[in-house]
């Protein structure tokens, strides 16, 4: 899950296990299957953390995070492997 991911490792992400009204403001993001992301700092009180999507930086609040599926981006460059 993106939520789990510490702070600095690149991810790409794999599934989307999101609600219906919850997926399009993802996609406006470019918040798809196969982005890059990484998550750059969280707000204090667990607040939203803010994530580099492609480049980009976007906010994201845990419960939205945690439907977000994903693996490390060298695991999926073939660098590391999955077992």
């Amino acid at each position: 899950m993106l939520a789990e991911v510490p702070l600095e490792e690149e991810v790409v992400l794999v599934r989307m296990d999101v609600a219906g009204e919850d997926v399009e403001p993802l996609l406006e993001r470019g918040i798809v299957p196969g982005c890059r992301l990484c998550p750059v700092r969280h707000a204090p009180v667990g607040g939203p953390t803010v994530y580099s999507v492609d480049g980009c930086l976007v906010a994201l609040r845990r419960e939205i995070a945690s439907c977000l599926c994903v693996r490390s981006a060298l695991e999926a460059a073939g660098v590391l492997d999955s077992n």
